[in-house]
């Protein structure tokens, strides 16, 4: 009986993974082009029983977690490993694998959900707590994934020899940067029942924050 229900939790396990691979591209493509619809779609999807939530897209948690996979496969086969991982002073020395880095990435570009939900927390008048936060947190995973993706490749290429690399880099940040702030302003303003100008500056509040936690990690981990 215990290996029965081992093959059972195998058998679910391994369609839920492979199943990723169907629906990840389709939540990319739908978190890029329509985000504030998935926004919307994903605080309204919390509210239907467990087994009712995101039927055809991956959960937004999960969508962060293999756009980090994602995009560090992707400095693997561009560039290797990470120079985070050779460096053993200080706090890089924490970072010592490539299981560890992921961990650490993901941690960090989680950081930009959770500070835009905790604005929106903020903007909707709302108390700060976990129920609070939660369903914003989602909705911004849907909204800041896309970004992730952009700035992780970014750095990526960044570190290719090649002279056009860095104007590269520079483009898909600067694009990063237009989503993001284009996205939060009309998603402020909305979730918020306040103009555009009220939603740009709750919007630019939140990227400056992100920013600024992002480049004291990077500091701190890399010596940049």
């Amino acid at each position: 009986m215990p290996f029965l229900i081992f093959l059972k939790t195998f058998e679910d396990l391994l369609y839920e993974i492979m199943s990723w691979v169907v629906f990840y591209p389709r939540t990319l493509w739908r978190a890029a082009s329509h985000p504030l619809r998935m926004m919307k779609r994903s605080e309204d999807e919390l509210k239907l029983p467990a087994d009712d939530q995101f039927k055809d897209v991956v959960s937004p948690p999960i969508f962060l977690l293999l756009t980090v996979l994602a995009a560090h496969a992707f400095e693997i086969v561009v560039v290797g490993n990470s120079p985070i991982i050779d460096n053993g002073i200080g706090l890089p020395s924490l970072v010592r694998d490539n299981t560890s880095l992921i961990l650490f990435r993901l941690i960090v570009f989680a950081t930009l959900p959770v500070i835009a939900a905790a604005f929106g927390v903020a903007a909707t008048r709302q108390p700060l707590d976990r129920v609070t936060l939660q369903p914003l947190f989602y909705a911004q995973c849907f909204a800041t994934t896309p970004v992730v993706l952009l700035c992780s490749i970014a750095s990526s290429v960044s570190r290719l020899p090649q002279d056009a690399a860095d104007k590269g880099a520079d483009a898909m940040l600067l694009a990063a940067a237009v989503f993001y702030i284009s996205v939060e302003a009309t998603w402020f303003s909305r979730e918020a029942k306040r103009g555009p100008v009220v939603g740009g500056l709750w919007a630019i509040a939140a990227f400056a924050v992100s920013a600024l936690v992002l480049g004291v990690m990077a500091l701190l981990f890399t010596g940049a």
